[in-house]
C-alpha cells in the first residue's frame, strides 16, 4: 500500500533570476518530484513570493502564510518543498530559524535540485554549506547591486519611482505637462507669496488633484517636493541611511540627471533656503534650545555640487 503525504510548496523569485528559476519553472519541478515521491500537494497549498529577495523573511509575505499553514495540525502537512534550498532562505538566520520551527513539528525542507546524503552527520554539514554559500551569494549581490545604482546615480539616472510632475519612460523621467505647472505654482507660492506647505496642499486638494498614487496631497509631499533637486534638473540618491526630516544626509550623491528640469536652479535654491530656515525654527521652538541644524547653505545645491567635486 502506498502511503500519501500532504506537503506545501514554497516558490520564490527575485528580480535577478527571473529568467532562470521562473515561477512555472520551479512549480512545475516541484510537482513533478512530489509525485514521483507519494506526495500530495493541495493548491492552496502551493505559495510564491515574486520579484523578492530571500534576504529576510519579515518581506516575504508567502512565506510567512506558507509557514503558519504548514504549523496548523489541521493541516498535516510533513514537508515543505522548494526548487532549490535558497528559495527557502537565503539568510543561515532565517534558514536555521524556520527549519528549526518546522522540524519541531515533524516537517522536513526538502530541495527538488540538491539531492542530501544518507549520512545524516554529513547531510547536517553540506545543508549549512548550502546555506552559507546562499548567504555570500545575496550579501555578494547586494554589493553588486549597490555599485551599480552608484554608478547609474553618478551618470545622472533616476532610479526610482517618478515623482509627481514625470513619468518613467525609456529608462529616464519625462515631463507630464499638466503637472508641470502645478510643480512650478508649488514653487512660485511658496517663494513669492510665502503660502506654507499645508495650506499649498489644502489649494491642490480644493482643485481635485491627486498624487501619483492618488491620495490628496499632505503638508510632507509639498516639503519633498520643495526639497527634491530632481525638478532642476539633479539627481538625489542616497545609498545608505535616511533622508532627515530636513532632507539632508552627508551620504546622499547629487548629480546632473540625463531629464528635463521643470525649475531653474535658482528658484530651487530660494525654496531650499526658506524651508531650513523655517525648518530650524521649528526645531528650536520644539527642542527649546540652541537648534544644532547646520545652515541653510549646508543644503544648498551648489554645496552638493561642491562635495560631488571634491569626491
Amino acid at each position: 500500500m502506498i502511503f500519501i503525504k500532504t506537503a506545501a510548496a514554497y516558490i520564490r523569485v527575485s528580480t535577478d533570476d527571473q529568467t532562470a528559476y521562473s515561477p512555472m519553472v520551479q512549480k512545475e519541478a516541484i510537482l513533478n518530484f512530489a509525485e514521483k515521491n507519494n506526495f500530495f500537494i493541495p493548491p492552496e497549498f502551493i505559495f510564491s513570493d515574486e520579484g523578492i529577495s530571500g534576504r529576510t523573511a519579515e518581506k516575504r509575505p508567502a512565506f510567512i502564510s506558507m509557514i503558519n499553514c504548514a504549523l496548523k495540525k489541521k493541516n498535516n502537512i510533513s514537508a515543505v518543498i522548494v526548487h532549490k534550498y535558497d528559495r527557502f532562505a537565503r539568510s543561515r538566520d532565517d534558514a536555521v530559524i524556520y527549519k528549526a520551527m518546522l522540524k519541531k513539528h515533524g516537517i522536513c525542507v526538502i530541495s527538488v535540485t540538491e539531492k542530501m546524503p544518507f549520512d545524516h552527520k554529513f547531510a547536517v554539514i553540506y545543508e549549512a554549506m548550502l546555506e552559507a554559500m546562499a548567504e555570500y551569494y545575496s550579501l555578494n549581490l547586494s554589493d553588486e547591486v549597490k555599485k551599480t545604482m552608484i554608478k547609474k546615480a553618478e551618470k545622472g539616472e533616476y532610479q526610482a519611482f517618478a515623482p509627481f510632475g514625470y513619468k518613467n519612460e525609456n529608462k529616464t523621467l519625462t515631463v507630464i505637462p499638466f503637472e508641470r505647472e502645478i510643480v512650478k505654482m508649488i514653487f512660485q507660492k511658496y517663494v513669492f507669496e510665502d503660502i506654507k506647505p499645508k495650506d499649498i496642499a489644502k489649494i491642490l486638494n480644493s482643485m481635485n488633484i491627486k498624487t501619483h498614487r492618488g491620495n490628496k496631497f499632505e503638508t510632507r509631499n509639498i516639503e519633498y517636493i520643495l526639497n527634491n533637486p530632481v525638478y532642476c534638473g539633479f539627481v538625489r540618491w542616497t545609498p545608505c541611511g535616511k533622508i532627515n526630516r530636513d532632507f539632508a544626509n552627508k551620504n546622499s550623491l547629487i548629480s546632473k540627471g540625463t531629464f528635463e528640469s521643470i525649475i531653474d536652479k535658482e528658484l530651487f535654491e530660494k525654496a531650499k533656503e526658506k524651508y531650513g530656515q523655517s525648518y530650524k525654527k521649528s526645531r528650536c521652538k520644539r527642542d527649546g534650545s540652541r537648534c544644532c541644524i547646520p545652515g541653510p547653505c549646508c543644503r544648498r545645491l551648489s554645496c552638493f555640487m561642491g562635495r560631488l567635486s571634491e569626491g
